[in-house]
């Protein structure tokens, strides 16, 4: 591999960490992976699919801008914005209303290992907890789609298209989706393995966590949907 491509490799792989810590994608893996009763590798598997999801779309963006040389409408990415931003406030809106209905809540039980706090939901059908991790990974993975349709997938897109040669724009696109895919996979596993310190602590700061991860996705849904539209 030639010192060109690396160099762009290695500018694909650091743009990708960092573009996995943008506040709205933080808002989306958080608001799941702080989840209390998540397990370490459901917890990883959120930023796992949720990387995958936002490669997959910015790789279709990326053949139909630089291979097959279609341009996408301008007006396209502001309402993919504004999509993203819908769903960061209906996500947190959803956990906050589910808390103050009193559909879940946190109780403590013991196992060999010792005691934890386990989140329960009202629902008592057999088999919930997997339930809960098949749909928060299925939300991850959207999330992760929507974003690659978003306004940072037009920019990866381009970035794509500036490297010299066909070689180089594979290089740079194939680490930056391993950047976002290692950034968002440290994310998500940061927050568990914060959750569950807290947890094994207390209960009220182990819902404050929760709750105020889905706060804050509301938030980042409001303040994106604001920038979108008041943008010049």
């Amino acid at each position: 591999m030639s010192p060109t491509i690396l160099a762009v490799a290695g500018i694909g792989l650091l743009l990708g960490l960092r573009h996995a810590f943008e506040p709205d994608h933080l808002a989306a893996v958080s608001t799941l992976a702080t989840r209390p009763s998540a397990r370490l590798w459901s917890a990883a598997r959120l930023g796992l699919v949720w990387g995958l999801g936002h490669t997959a779309t910015v790789g279709i963006v990326v053949l139909f801008i630089i291979v097959l040389g279609i341009q996408v409408p301008e007006r396209f990415w502001p309402t993919a914005e504004l999509l993203v931003a819908a769903l960061l406030v209906l996500l947190g809106s959803v956990v906050i209303w589910r808390y103050v209905r009193g559909r879940w809540h946190l109780h403590a039980h013991s196992h060999a290992s010792g005691p934890h706090l386990h989140l329960h939901s009202h629902s008592h059908a057999a088999g919930h907890e997997h339930a809960h991790g098949t749909v928060d990974a299925r939300r991850s993975l959207g999330f992760g789609i929507a974003h690659g349709l978003a306004g940072s997938g037009a920019i990866a897109a381009l970035l794509v298209a500036a490297a010299p040669d066909a070689a180089s724009r594979i290089a740079y696109f194939v680490a930056f989706g391993i950047g976002t895919i290692v950034g968002m996979l440290g994310v998500s596993l940061t927050l568990s393995v914060v959750v569950r310190l807290a947890s094994s602590k207390s209960e009220r700061w182990a819902t404050i966590l929760h709750v105020g991860a889905a706060a804050l996705s509301v938030v980042a849904g409001v303040v994106l949907a604001q920038q979108v539209i008041f943008m010049p």
